[in-house]
C-alpha cells in the first residue's frame, strides 16, 4: 500500500461511519470526553461492615475484556455491573422472590441537553399487596438499564445513588421476618464509541457498596392493625448520634406523621438533605435544605418529612466529622381498605 493510500484509509473510514445523516460521527477525542475519576475508597471487611469497590473498565488496550463484575449484597443476593456493546445495566439477583426486595435509585444523567434525575425502584417480589394471590410478581432478577436508546447510544455518562433492602412479602406481617442488612452504594458510568468498531470502544463502571451489620435502620408494617408499635425506630449511628424514623398510620398534610430526625452527640451539628422524587429536570425534582441544631425541636436536627414515594440523600455533620446517609421510603396511609395500608422505610450510610 502506498503512503498516500495509507493516509486515505482512516479518513474514508470516518466518512463511512459518519454516513450522510451524521449519526455515527467519529468518537470524541479523549481530551474532550473523559471518564470520571475512580473512587478512592478501598474494599475492606470487618465484623461491623463490608465495603466493596467494584469496577468494570476496558478499552482497546485491554488484553482480556471483562464486561461484567459482581458484588455481594450480604443476606440478599448479588449486584451485577454490566457494560457490553449491546447491554448496559445494573442487575440485582436474589434467591427468594417470595420476599419483598427493593433497589431504590437516584439516577442522574443528561437527556435532551438537560441534567435530569429519576427515582427508580427495581423490585423482586411475588405478592404485590396484602390481598394478592401470589400468582404474579417478578422473576429472581431486577435491573435498571443505563442506556437510553436501542441500539445503545455512542456515548453516555451518569451517576447513581442506591440503597438495597429486603423485608417480608406484602402478604405477611412484618414481625415474621428478621431484618437483613441494608446495602447502599454510589456508582458512576462512562462509555464511548459504542456505534463504532471495537478499536474505538471503551467503558467504565465504578461502584462502592457499603453494608453495615451493626446498624439496620428501617420501618416495615403491613396493614393499619400492625402499624401501632411498629411505626417508630431509633438507631444508634456510632460517633454521631441517634437516627429516629417515624411512619405513623395517619394522613397529615404537613408531613408530621412520617418523618426522620437526628439527635447528634454534640450541638455543633447540622443536617443537609436532598429530597429526590419523581423524574425530570434536576431543578424540578431535587429539593435541598439544611437543618440546624435545635432549629425546630430542641437538641434535634429535623424533623425531615419522609417522601411518600421517593428518597433522601443526607449529610450529617457533627463537629469536624460527617457521614452520608441514603433513605428510601414508600407508604400508603389512605387506602379505603386498611389492610392495604403499609410503610416501608430503609436507611443506610455509605462510604465515600
Amino acid at each position: 500500500m502506498t503512503a498516500t493510500r495509507r493516509r486515505l484509509v482512516p479518513a474514508l473510514l470516518t466518512l463511512l461511519l459518519a454516513g450522510s445523516s451524521g449519526l455515527l460521527a467519529a468518537p470524541d477525542a479523549a481530551a474532550e470526553r473523559r471518564p470520571p475519576a475512580l473512587s478512592r475508597i478501598s474494599s475492606s471487611s470487618s465484623p461491623s461492615s463490608l465495603i466493596q469497590h467494584v469496577t468494570v473498565s476496558w478499552d482497546p488496550s485491554t488484553r482480556r475484556k471483562v464486561q461484567v463484575r459482581n458484588a455481594v449484597v450480604p443476606g440478599i443476593g448479588e449486584l451485577a455491573l454490566v457494560c457490553k456493546g449491546n447491554a448496559t445495566m445494573i442487575r440485582l439477583h436474589t434467591e427468594d422472590r417470595g420476599l419483598e426486595t427493593q433497589m431504590w435509585l437516584q439516577k442522574y444523567e443528561v437527556k435532551g441537553e438537560h441534567n435530569v434525575v429519576a427515582v427508580k425502584t427495581p423490585r423482586i417480589y411475588r405478592w404485590a399487596h396484602a390481598l394478592d394471590d401470589g400468582t404474579g410478581g417478578t422473576g429472581y432478577y431486577a435491573a435498571e438499564g443505563l442506556n437510553q436508546r436501542t441500539p445503545i447510544e455512542n456515548y453516555s455518562s451518569g451517576t447513581i445513588n442506591g440503597i438495597i433492602s429486603q423485608r417480608p412479602g406484602r402478604q405477611q406481617p412484618s414481625t415474621a421476618f428478621s431484618p437483613k442488612p441494608v446495602t447502599s452504594f454510589e456508582l458512576s458510568w462512562f462509555w464511548n464509541g459504542f456505534r463504532h468498531p471495537t478499536a474505538y470502544r471503551s467503558c467504565s463502571i465504578d461502584a462502592v457498596l457499603t453494608t453495615s451489620f451493626e446498624t439496620r435502620a428501617g420501618i416495615t408494617w403491613r396493614g393499619s392493625a400492625e402499624a401501632l408499635g411498629h411505626d417508630r425506630e431509633t438507631t444508634r449511628i456510632p460517633g454521631f448520634g441517634d437516627l429516629t424514623l417515624e411512619c405513623r398510620d395517619e394522613v397529615d398534610p404537613t408531613g408530621a406523621a412520617q418523618t426522620l430526625s437526628f439527635t447528634p452527640d454534640a450541638p455543633d451539628a447540622d443536617l443537609y438533605v436532598e429530597r429526590v422524587t419523581g423524574e425530570g429536570w434536576v431543578q424540578d425534582h431535587v429539593d435541598r435544605r439544611t437543618y440546624g441544631y435545635g432549629e425546630t425541636v430542641p437538641a434535634t436536627l429535623g424533623p425531615v418529612p419522609l417522601p411518600r414515594n421517593g428518597t433522601l440523600r443526607m449529610r450529617v455533620r457533627v463537629g469536624d466529622t460527617e457521614r452520608w446517609v441514603l433513605v428510601s421510603s414508600y407508604y400508603v396511609v389512605n387506602n379505603p381498605d386498611p389492610r392495604l395500608n403499609l410503610c416501608e422505610v430503609a436507611a443506610a450510610h455509605y462510604a465515600r
